[in-house]
């Protein structure tokens, strides 16, 4: 049976399950999908195309928020469906990390937060400029997430180690003992909080307007 692209597409999102980023390679998907490594350039020129496909293909799962809804409550679905799409892949965050995708279901995700800040009040060049803020947030909080989900699995997570390592600063040693403590979606609601009443202040023309 013809190797065909989306066999390669869906083997390449095993592999990512089975191994990890760092274990996915050309060679091994090769090997996977019991195919000669150069029939997968019939479909993808190189690793990094094949990793742009992947980062659209984890993007698809982010849900179209109801277009009648606020523009916060619309920025907010789209944050918090953007993270649950990295997170239910092995290494999804640092996989979309590394990529420059132009696909079809990446674009809606950029243009959904730029209608949403511009429907806020913002010029489009500075909605823009939040919206790639937004989209940095929940890619670095989610690379965070899953690096320490790796670690914890390991049994190498260790927080209480910055706890004690920060005793000369008190008050960040006491403030890093209560982040801790604070799951990680509250952390992640107060950090988007704080975008979003940024782009509040600036659409009112508060601090930092000009």
């Amino acid at each position: 049976m013809r190797l065909r692209r989306s066999d390669v597409l869906d083997g390449a999102m095993r592999l990512l399950e089975e191994e990890g980023l760092a274990g996915l390679t050309m060679r091994r998907l090769a090997s996977a999908l019991d195919v000669r490594p150069s029939a997968l350039y019939w479909h993808f020129a190189d690793k990094r195309t094949l990793l742009d496909a992947m980062a659209e293909e984890v993007v698809s799962g982010v849900p179209e928020p109801d277009a009648s809804l606020p523009w916060d409550e619309r920025a907010t679905a789209l944050a918090r469906g953007l993270r649950d799409a990295l997170r239910s892949h092995r290494d999804g965050a640092r996989l979309h990390a590394g990529t420059f995708v132009d696909g079809a279901h990446t674009l809606r995700v950029g243009n959904g937060l730029l209608a949403a800040f511009t429907d806020a009040g913002l010029p489009r060049p500075r909605a823009m400029s939040t919206a790639f803020a937004t989209l940095h947030f929940v890619l670095g909080h989610t690379i965070e997430e899953q690096a320490r989900d790796e670690l914890r699995a390991a049994g190498r997570w260790n927080p209480e180690r910055a706890v004690e390592a920060a005793g000369a600063f008190p008050g960040l040693a006491e403030a890093l003992a209560d982040f801790e403590a604070t799951p990680p979606d509250t952390r992640f609601g107060e950090g988007l909080g704080a975008i979003l009443d940024g782009v509040r202040l600036r659409a009112t023309g508060g601090a930092g307007h000009a």
